[in-house]
Order: structure tokens, then sequence, then C-alpha cells
């Protein structure tokens, strides 16, 4: 019955694009009936390079012609085969290019695209079908081609002078993008001569959409205008100066992503003048220069970006100059970036105020348990305080200082998404809260009985008013959640189980320890925030009611001190909830298990066994048992 998927090409479409390429080529050889169906979408997406050790072959093949070795003639045939399949191409070898393109290195340079709309009665190319198009052919690929030729080829010249391998290449490329009237991607980052040939023709390729290219001297050269994204590098012989002549402005590049270093703001601010309809920006490396005299906002300057989108990847996390460019964008809407520091911050909300996205992702970030005693710093209560429109706050890494927004009204009440944690409230240590509990006991028995409360000492005061003070503080941060009746996503702590610093001390004395319970050794996991919220009933937790939206809870390095009773008033409270991150993490760490904590995780799964206990990542590496 499953051999009859011949009969159903539909079903064949559908599952082929959950398949990898090393699926599909199983596929294919299960049967004929298979192959007829699944060979179209095994050559879908080709590439001479990266589909196994096809590249190797290809080159022994191509090196042994001489010899009188029939291998080549087998990768021509395959070719000749399957080229018609292809919509996404990556070239590396000029064999595709020989064998699929009629005259390949043949004919001498066209002007333009009009000799491909002749009457020719012979195609001039077997693909014809591509979607995206990647070259990375390379001068000395063609020149050691063109030593270990088959004998048919041959090379003309012009003009009676050679053809350099470079222009054969660049003008079968060439040639090869025209033939595909429905090219959307076009790939020549490392080829400046087929670049050029873009920039002279910019009408040519009115189907592509998305070009990789150079940037010569750090600027956008002419493309064509209907290319609305661009992925560029920068050319290391031939960096951006900022005395050179601007270059030309594109009013239809909508997306831009740099993927090499950017060292200056002068550089970024060239970028978005050339670009006035930029709406995304991607900066993959940000390292400015501390000395950088980029010209700053002056009074009367007008001059402003329509950026709505800004991801930035720092490096080695230093560049405090990148506020300057805060200032040129109010339309930004998202913020995406790996590194945050308080002037970032304080420039988003006083410049940005459309700003409904902030995301941080930090790269190896090392294990630091907290300490009580350990400073706060705060740099995103400002976001809470000013940005209005705010959506997404995703800051994982950072806290706040509860003491400092506790009674300051927050703006951003649409927020979905918060993942943040919250510092700097008292802490009351679980052996004096349970003194407080007898104190408090006891004075209910003597009013009970109608006596006096019994005179307390100075040390039961000062334990009474730490705990109504730290009570009162978490009930006031509960307070100001409660209002961000949108959220979906609340994780109020942070997870460093992904920290290299976590895993690589559990060989010390200090990480590992031998327990008492079953004599195995443990690592000692410790990653808990002590001067954080609690989320108890007697804390302000029945506050968090009216978040009835709620499909994420997250508390996994926190000191939650959760009961029976909270975990069944959290599965009764939020119908919608679908996720929790925190009543498992000693399992998922490798660390001895707590009877306390798998207690109440077997009473959540209980009552909502619907709900997914996971964890905020899952490539961290795994605690195994000494």
């Amino acid at each position: 019955m499953i051999d009859q998927v011949g009969l159903y090409p539909e079903l064949a479409e559908c599952i082929s694009t959950h398949l990898t390429h090393i699926d599909l080529r199983h596929c294919v050889r299960v049967s004929k009936n298979w192959h007829s169906v699944f060979i179209r979408h095994l050559w879908e997406t080709f590439s001479d390079h990266t589909s196994g050790n096809w590249f190797t072959l290809l080159e022994q093949a191509v090196k042994e012609t001489s010899t009188g070795s029939q291998d080549i003639e087998w990768f021509k045939n395959v070719y000749r085969q399957h080229a018609g399949y292809i919509r996404h191409l990556e070239i590396c070898h000029p064999l595709i290019l020989h064998v699929c393109f009629a005259n390949a290195f043949q004919l001498p340079p066209i002007p333009s695209a009009s000799f491909l709309r002749s009457v020719d009665p012979a195609p001039p190319s077997l693909i014809t079908r591509l979607k995206s198009l990647t070259i990375k052919l390379h001068s000395f690929n063609m020149d050691e081609y063109l030593m270990s030729r088959p004998l048919d080829f041959c090379v003309t010249e012009i003009q009676e002078q050679p053809v350099s391998a470079e222009a054969l290449l660049t003008e079968t490329c060439w040639r090869l993008a025209l033939c595909n009237p429905r090219l959307e991607s076009f790939d020549c980052t490392k080829f400046r001569s087929l670049q050029l040939r873009i920039s002279q023709h910019p009408t040519a390729l009115p189907s592509v959409t998305t070009l990789t290219m150079e940037l010569p001297h750090g600027r956008v050269p002419r493309i064509p205008s209907n290319v609305t994204t661009l992925n560029s590098s920068l050319s290391r012989k031939e960096s951006f100066d900022p005395k050179d002549p601007p270059g030309v402005v594109n009013h239809t590049l909508k997306e831009l992503y740099v993927k090499d270093e950017v060292r200056t703001v002068a550089h970024i601010k060239s970028l978005l003048t050339q670009l006035p309809a930029l709406r995304y920006l991607r900066l993959r490396r940000v390292h400015l220069k501390e000395d950088d005299e980029a010209p700053l906002v002056q009074e009367g300057d007008t001059w402003t970006s329509d950026l709505r989108v800004l991801l930035c990847g720092l490096y080695e996390r230093k560049s405090p100059e990148l506020v300057k460019i805060f200032p040129w964008m109010p339309n930004l809407v998202e913020f995406h970036h790996s590194y945050v520091s308080s002037p970032f911050t304080a420039a988003l909300a006083l410049h940005c105020p459309l700003l409904e996205v902030v995301r941080v992702t930090y790269k190896g970030c090392r294990y630091t348990p907290r300490n009580i005693f350990d400073s706060v710093h705060d740099r995103v209560s400002i976001l809470l305080t000013s940005c209005t429109r705010l959506r997404v706050l995703d800051l994982q890494y950072e806290t706040i200082d509860a003491r400092n927004i506790a009674n300051k009204p927050w703006v951003c009440l649409d927020l979905e998404m918060f993942r943040c944690g919250f510092v700097g409230l008292p802490y009351v240590h679980k052996r004096n809260e349970q003194e407080v509990r007898n104190i408090q006991e006891r004075d209910e028995e003597a009013r009970r009985k109608g006596l006096p409360e019994p005179e307390k000492t100075p040390v039961e005061v000062g334990l009474l008013d730490a705990a109504e003070e730290a009570q009162s503080m978490r009930r006031s941060v509960l307070q100001q959640i409660s209002v961000l009746t949108s959220l979906t996503h609340l994780t109020l702590s942070r997870d460093l189980k992904i920290g290299r610093g976590l895993f690589s001390r559990r060989k010390t004395s200090l990480a590992v320890y031998r327990s008492e319970r079953d004599g195995r050794m443990y690592f000692r996991y410790n990653d808990v925030l002590p001067d954080t919220l609690h989320l108890r009933l007697d804390t302000g937790l029945e506050q968090l009611a009216s978040l009835n939206k709620l499909e994420l809870l997250g508390f996994e390095s926190i000191d939650h001190r959760m009961g029976e009773a909270e975990i069944e008033w959290i599965a009764k409270t939020f119908p919608e909830l679908k996720e929790i991150r925190g009543l498992a993490v000693h399992t998922q760490v490798g660390a001895e298990r707590d009877p306390k904590m798998d207690a109440l995780r077997e009473l959540m799964q209980s009552l909502r066994p619907d709900i997914i206990h996971g964890a905020s990542f899952t490539g961290y590496e795994r605690q195994v048992h000494l």
C-alpha cells in the first residue's frame, strides 16, 4: 500500500517539505515508484559542494578525463537528466554550466538580454526555472578546469585577445541568470565583475527581489529597482571613508543585512542616507571606535530615517557609541541586540516613542550566581515607565531593581511577553519565616483566649517588621504585573543553565557532593536568585488572576516558595496555561531530586495534565552522574 505513493503526487508534495536532503535520498532508493515521485524533490535544491562528497568526486573525474576515464560522462548525464528539476542552485564547479548551458564558454560577451530572446529553436539552457542562484565559482576553479577540460571544449578569442577565465565565468553566469525569468534570489558575493554587470544593466533581472553582493568602499552600489532585500559584505581592501563621494540613493530597498564588521557611526548614517525607504537593518558585527567623531543630531536638523527594525551584534560587547544612532530613528519599532546597557535603554526610551519590541540575546553568558549583597544594575525599568507601545520585553538575563519600580506606574499596558527578573527585594530566610509564623500563631492563640499578646523582644519586633516590609513590597510588584492583562508569556527569572561556567566546575570539590540518600555524586545546583519574588498567596500571587490570557509561566531561577495551595490556585486560575518552567529544574539539569519539588510537579500534573513542564533552553550541557 505504501508503495502506491506515486498515485498521490499531492501527498508526496506535502511530505517532501518536511524531509531533509538525506531523507529524500533514501526515498528515491525505495522503489521505482518512489524514485519517480521524489527525484524532482531531491534535485529541487542542489549544490555541487555540499551534497555529500560530490565535489571531490567531480574534481577527480575531471582530472582523469585526459586518461580516457568515462567518469566525467556519468556526471554529465546526471546533470542533463535532472537539470530541469533544480529550483535552488549553488554552483562551485564549472562543469554544470558547461553541460547545462548551450555553448557555455564559447560565446562573446553580449550587451543585454536581447540575445536570449532570439528565435533560436535550441533552448540556451537546461536550467530555466530557478528561484535562487548562488555563484561560488572563482577564477582559479576555471583555470583548473581549463587545464583538464574535455576534448570538445574550446575557448574563443575576442578581438584577437584570449578571454580570461573570469570573463568567461562572468559572461556565462550572467546569461544563466537571464535564462531564468522566475529568479528571485541571486548571490554573487565573491564575483566583483558579475556585480558590475548587474549595476550596468539594472533592468535585466526584473524578477530578482533578493540580492547578495559586496559593498564597494562600504556603500550600496547601483542595483535593480525591483530588489527589496540586499545581503551584503564589506571588501577588506576597500574600507569606508567618509570623505569619499556619497553613493547613489536607492528609494526601493527595504531590507539590508551587513555581514561584516561596521566600525564607525558615520558608516551607519551613510547607509541610512543612501536608503531612505529602508525598514529593516541588520548589522552582524558592530565594533564602533570610542573616539568616533560622528555627526550628532544638531538643533534644527530634521534628517531622520524611517527605519523600523534594527538588529545588532556587538564585537566583544563594546560599542557605547552606538547610542548616537537612536536620535535618527524616531520610527523604530523593534530593537534586537546581543548586549544591553543603561545608555542604550535610556536612548531608546527618549528617542523611539513607537518602540514595541526589545529583545536581547546573550551569547556565551557565564554562570554567575547572585548574592543578596550584590549591587543591582537596573537597565530595564526605564522602558517599563516610558515606552507606552511596548509589546515584547525579552531581556531574560537582566534584572530590575524592585525598589525603584514597585510604586512607579507602568505605561506598557499592551505588553504580551515579559522575560526579566526582579531583585533587590528584602530577603527573609526560611528559618526566620518560620519564627515569624510561630510568633503570629502565638499572638493568635492569645487573642483567641482573650489574653493580652505576649511582650515581644527587640529581635522578634525586627523579624516582624522585616517580614511585613518584604511581603508589602512583593505585593506591590505583583500588583504592577497584574495590570498587564495582555500577557501570554511571563518569565520572572533568568536561566543560566546554558552558561559554560556552570558545568565546567562540576568536578571541583565545591560543585560536586555525595548524596546521603543514595550515595551517588551530584552537581550542586544553586542557580537561584535569593532577593526576588515569592509566588505565594500571602505575598500577592492572587493578584495575577487578571492575566487570563497567560500561556507560559517561568520561574526557573527564583526561590518561589510555593506550596500545594499555590499549585492548586495556578491550575484553577489560568485555563489557557500551556507550559510551566520551574517545577522540573533539578531533573532537567541532572541535580539531586528535590522530594518537595517533585511532589508539587506531580500535583500539577494530576490537576492539569495538559500543561508541559519545559525549560527555557534545550541546548545546554546535561549533567551526568559521576
